[in-house]
This record gives C-alpha cells, structure tokens and sequence, in this order.
C-alpha cells in the first residue's frame, strides 16, 4: 500500500499491518518448517567444521622436541593447518549462504507470493554471495582494525544495519530479481529510514515478548533439547544430553547447539514469519511511486 500525503503516519502503518495479516495463509507452515531446517542445518555444519578443525589440532605434534627438524616440520604443520582453517571456514561460509539461498529464497518467494523457479533461486544465490559476502567482510575489518574495547559496539551497529537493509533487500528484489531492486532497496532503507522506525520498534518489541513466553513456558528449553536430540541422532555425540544450560565452561559445538535451537524454536519462527509479511508489505508500499 502506498503512503499518500493524505494519510497519516499512524493511519498508513495501520493499513499496512492489516494487509500483513490479509498477506498470511496456509503456507505459513510451510515456511516455519523451512526456517526450523536452515537453522538445524546450519547449526550440523558449524559443528561438524568445529569438530573437524579440532581433530586437526590435535593431530599436530607438540612434543617437547626443540632439533632443528622438529621445529621446521612443526612450522609447516602449523601453516598448513592455518591455510586449513581459512580455505575450511570460507567453504562453510558458502554453504551456508548456498542452503540459505534454497531455503531462504522460497520463504521469501512464499511470502510475496513470487513463482518459484531455478532462475529465480539462481539469481538469489548469486545475490546473497555478493551481499552477504560483503557483510562477512564489513565484520572481519570491524574485527581486524576496530579496537577490542570499541568492537563489540561495532559489530552490533552493522549487525542491525544489515538485519534492516537486508529484509528491505530480500522484499523487494524477489518481486523483481535484478540490480535495480537492489538499489532501490538501499535507497528507501537510507531515505525512508524514520517510516520504518515505528514498525522495527513493534518488532522489537514482539521479539522480546516472544523470547519472555519462550522462557516462561519453557519453549527454548525444549527447541534446544530437540536440536541437541537431532545433533545425537546424526552423530554429533558433543556433549550430555543433560547439559543444556549457558555456561563459561561449555564446549564451542554445544554452544553452537544451544544457538542453533533458540533460533530455531516454534514460536520464534512463528512471529518471524509473521514480521517477514510485515516487512514485505512496509517495503512494497513504499517502492511504489
């Protein structure tokens, strides 16, 4: 729905909340069913990288051996192993954002009702490579040159700059896949940025009543015992099943667990569902002339 100067600010976000609600069928499920997969997925590949990288580390030979030979090998193993580890995390970096082309694309196809092809998935894959790749990088310069003291400030501030452009993005070029949606979407995310202020707040604020009742009804308890359940059954045996709780002293593949199941609880994807129609709506609107 576009905004008119005839309409008023709260008048204009009421219609377009309504048209969100309009927008939800049955294919919500479907959706919520796809979003609990990429973050299950994405979860088994982060560990399995995890639990990889560690069995070449301790495959490296440390012994107390300071001959000429034993330190030259143990260089190399140690830039052979670092050379791993790049090449390794960029790979699973790709096929992270290659299964979130394939699963994200048909949300976001089934959430503006776009027609689902190849050439469609095709064009997102390509697109989510260039944009995603370049916020991998935003956060790795962040990393690299920001001071730790200042970093974590950084990284937050990009974080959200990329969670709301890339909504607006993904609304926008599923309807028309092509550079043109991309820069109208960073167009209307910088120059209309006080109209989308409202609605992020509501989602926000969703956000934090949902995680609220999660915890209250023991929700997230029971999406991350599942996801840890899921993790055993492929043979990712990382931790007791009973050890389900934050803690300083946890493994990086429990922790890993732990994350992939809040995101991936039920009620969770549900608002998240609910917000994408929203966003789509907001974003449409307004790219209309």
């Amino acid at each position: 729905m576009q905004k008119t100067k005839k309409q008023g600010f709260l008048t204009w976000n009421y219609e377009i909340l309504k048209t969100s609600f309009k927008n939800i069928n049955q294919d919500i499920l479907f959706i919520i069913i796809l979003d609990f997969l990429f973050y299950i997925a994405s979860g088994y590949l982060v560990i399995l990288w995890i639990t990889r990288i560690t069995e070449k580390i301790n495959s490296i030979n440390l012994q107390p051996d300071f001959s000429p030979a034993a330190i030259q090998q143990l260089s190399k193993d140690t830039q052979m192993f670092y050379y791993v580890v790049v090449f390794s995390f960029v790979m699973l970096l790709v096929a992270i954002i290659f299964l979130a082309s394939i699963l994200k694309g048909i949300i976001w196809a089934k959430t503006i009702k776009a027609k689902i092809s190849l050439k469609l998935l095709s064009k997102f894959l390509g697109l989510n490579l260039v944009w995603l790749g370049f916020w991998f990088a935003v956060f790795f310069l962040i990393s690299w040159i920001v001071e730790i003291d200042f970093a974590l400030q950084f990284m937050a501030a990009a974080a959200l700059a990329a969670f709301y452009l890339t909504n607006i993005l993904y609304s926008l070029f599923m309807s028309d896949p092509g550079i043109k949606s991309v820069k109208q979407s960073i167009k209307i995310g910088i120059a209309k940025i006080h109209l989308f202020l409202l609605p992020y707040a509501l989602i926000f604020l969703g956000l934090y009543l949902v995680m609220f009742l999660s915890s209250l009804t023991r929700l997230d308890n029971f999406s991350v015992s599942l996801a840890h359940n899921i993790y055993k059954a492929l043979g990712l045996n990382f931790a007791p099943s009973a050890d389900l709780a934050w803690g300083s002293g946890q493994s990086p593949e429990l922790t890993i667990a732990l994350l992939a199941g809040l995101l991936a609880n039920p009620l969770l994807l549900m608002f998240v569902a609910f917000a994408r129609y929203y966003v789509s709506a907001l974003a449409s609107g307004l790219s209309k002339p």
